[in-house]
């Protein structure tokens, strides 16, 4: 009987598995997250399901409340600074994978964990964790699947992300902060900062809404502010209109995000409506100094 089974299973040997197994570190973290998660998905399918109108694209940025514009929320009107076409800075082409050119965080590295914002913070409020429901559907950063236009070959440093981890916290009944957490490899932060701007310019949107019956709810992102917080930073203001019956709502909603780059450490944080630019500005620098510290 165990000839038989041995003859059987003899061809297998040796064979190898369909797709490379990922680190043993790796599984865990997913594991962990997973974990954090799954309490927050169901709460967070609600909202999303409110907010489907506006579209996969901002439904991705909710937290806790109904989605609706808040009074006070930004709503400066500012022209586009720097919309031409990008020029990025090319790393060395012997730039490892990551920076110990494993595929694996730098063993040295510090957690990344230990180096996201705090409800410390995130000033006046009864923050709590509050983490995003399952953030990457594709590509594993912000701006995945922007618009039609969107191919990730045209952003070279997404094959070159080393490690990844994100937080969140939630006030009241609809105000959020999330943050996501990059490290690239060794020269690799600065070649990130440029290919957001560069899906940016790609994915900028209309000047002028589409009032049309059965047109696509329209989003809109302009960089309002750089520079103002580590080695680059970047404000991006998100305009994103939806429908109110068959009618396009005259205004639209409008959320920030912060990007700010600290060597190879980029951080990518994500406001609800009812925040404005200076609370962004004031984040988006305490993120910086975090990160500073690894």
């Amino acid at each position: 009987m165990s000839d038989g089974f041995e003859s059987t299973f003899a061809p297998l040997r040796g064979q190898q598995p369909p797709a490379p197994f990922a680190f043993p570190e790796a599984v865990r973290r997913r594991g962990r997250q997973r974990s954090q998660r799954r309490a927050v998905v169901a709460g967070l399918a609600v909202v999303a399901v409110a907010g489907v109108g506006a579209g996969a694209g901002w439904a991705a940025n909710l937290g806790p409340g109904d989605g609706s514009p808040t009074p006070g929320a930004s709503r400066t009107t500012v022209a586009p600074s720097g919309t031409g076409s990008p020029s990025p800075t090319t790393p060395a082409t012997s730039a490892p994978p990551s920076p110990n050119g494993s595929g694996r965080p730098d063993p040295g590295a510090a957690d990344l964990s230990t180096l996201m914002l705090r409800p410390a913070d995130l000033g006046p409020g009864a923050w709590r964790k509050q983490l995003p429901s399952e953030p990457f559907s594709g590509d594993t950063w912000r701006w995945a699947d922007l618009c039609a236009a969107y191919r990730s070959s045209d952003y070279p440093s997404l094959r070159r992300q080393a490690d990844l981890d994100f937080t969140g916290y939630a006030t009241g009944s609809a105000g959020y902060v999330y943050e996501h957490l990059h490290r690239y490899a060794g020269g690799w932060g600065p070649r990130a900062l440029d290919d957001v701007r560069h899906v940016l310019a790609t994915c900028a949107g209309t000047a002028t809404p589409s009032t049309a019956p059965g047109s696509a709810a329209p989003r809109r992102f302009t960089v309002v502010g750089t520079g103002f917080a580590g080695d680059e930073a970047l404000l991006v203001r998100e305009e994103q209109w939806n429908y109110e019956g068959e009618m396009l709502a005259a205004d639209p909603i409008v959320t920030l995000v912060a990007v700010v780059r600290v060597g190879d450490l980029v951080g990518t944080v994500m406001f609800s409506p009812d925040r404005d630019e200076p609370y962004a500005r004031m984040v988006a620098t305490a993120a910086a100094g975090r990160l500073a510290a690894g």
